[in-house]
């Protein structure tokens, strides 16, 4: 094998769905090209007792395309209860990724590439050359977050060789200690994303009725969970009764939002395949980035969204989020307050100036130089900088 060419196991928390494909899935398919890549979560036999459709080998062993394999090594239940199954589940994890690698023929130029600090296990087992770990999100501000899930990032962050960040608070606040940190922020597939400017006809049978309905539509995809701020979608729908307010993704750890079935202009069209997005968002007004202000599990985000929806073309209105001022400003309508945030969505409705032209003209130039093959080309660039495979 030539200088600087490798082989990836990847270890994720983000399932390969079809639903949510975000920076994981990206950076991996990306990568497939010229690599080979192994995805992997391990799922414990209580999961496939209660998923019937996880039994199937073919769940287990998903081949992404000739590079590129989803993994899912099978582990005993309750090894988040009991610490001696946590350590027969590591081992059996371990075991079974070489297991793999020898039948697929894995080459020693091993690339360990790490999203999730559950991990911590790995680096060091699998013979690896170097190991990167992508820190994506402020996993100990998440909801249900294990408790030592910090020493545990803190393990990864020591083995890792280099270390990347999902935006500049985060790089502050994770990895401003170690050697070889830089913050890649995200990526868009802007061609994809662009569809949305041609919305189809006839619409989708789910959305047809709220396009129907007399009044704007104010658009959020993404997922529904506890970084979103169900105040103020509610705050939103008493504004304006006219204002229809259209959710589409899967509801993640948390019950489903009671103001989904409680307020007559706030519509769950429940989650869409990833392609289906474009299709959706081309009847927004307004894209909506309603998380949670000044809340620790918001504090470090840089939505992917954000380049997605000015990908479309359309306005957007977004809280203010830190990464989200430091980047976008000038680009979105960035609101401080409830208030501020329904006043931001009826300006930019009104478009009484060419302040929506402008603002959309440079998100979609910013959009150009944003492109996901650039991020990877730049993470690759740091990786050979290495010199791990020579």
């Amino acid at each position: 094998m030539a200088e600087n060419e490798f082989d990836i196991v990847c270890s994720s928390h983000l399932t390969w769905d079809l639903h949510l494909f975000q920076r994981p899935q990206q950076i991996m398919s990306r990568l497939s090209k010229d690599h080979k890549v192994l995805y992997v979560i391990p799922i414990s036999l209580q999961g496939l007792w209660r998923f019937k459709h996880m039994r199937k080998k073919e769940f287990r062993f998903l081949r992404i395309n000739n590079n590129l394999t989803y993994y899912r090594p099978v582990v005993l239940p309750f090894g988040e209860n009991y610490p001696f199954i946590k350590r027969i589940n590591e081992r059996l994890a371990i075991n079974r990724i070489r297991s793999f690698m020898r039948r697929n023929g894995f080459s020693k130029n091993l690339l360990l590439w790490l999203y999730t600090p559950m991990a911590y296990y790995l680096p060091g087992q699998l013979g690896e050359k170097a190991v990167v770990y992508d820190c994506m999100d402020d996993f100990s501000s998440f909801l249900y977050a294990p408790k030592d899930i910090v020493e545990k990032e803190l393990k990864i962050t020591r083995a890792a060789n280099v270390f990347f960040a999902g935006g500049d608070t985060l790089l502050q606040n994770k990895g401003t200690g170690h050697p070889n940190a830089t913050a890649f922020s995200c990526g868009v597939d802007a061609e994809h994303f662009a569809k949305a400017a041609h919305p189809v006809n006839p619409p989708p049978a789910d959305i047809a009725p709220i396009k129907g309905i007399k009044g704007k539509i104010l658009g959020y995809f993404g997922a529904v969970d506890e970084r979103v701020d169900y105040d103020l979608l509610e705050y939103l729908a008493n504004y304006d009764k006219t204002w229809q307010i259209v959710i589409v993704g899967p509801i993640v750890k948390i019950k489903r939002p009671e103001i989904f079935d409680r307020i007559e202009n706030i519509h769950y069209l429940d989650l869409k395949l990833y392609n289906e997005l474009p299709v959706y968002a081309s009847f927004f007004d307004i894209s909506l980035i309603p998380f949670k202000m000044n809340d620790p599990v918001t504090q470090h985000l840089n939505p992917t969204k954000t380049l997605e929806y000015l990908a479309m073309g359309k306005p957007v209105v977004t809280t203010a989020l830190p990464d989200i001022v430091k980047h976008f400003t000038g680009m979105v309508s960035i609101a401080h307050s409830y208030e501020d945030f329904a006043k931001c969505v009826k300006d930019r409705l009104d478009n009484k100036s060419n302040k929506n032209k402008e603002m959309i003209d440079r998100g979609l130039s910013l959009v150009k130089t944003k492109s996901w093959d650039a991020m990877v080309e730049g993470m690759l660039e740091i990786i050979k900088k290495g010199n791990f495979f020579s």
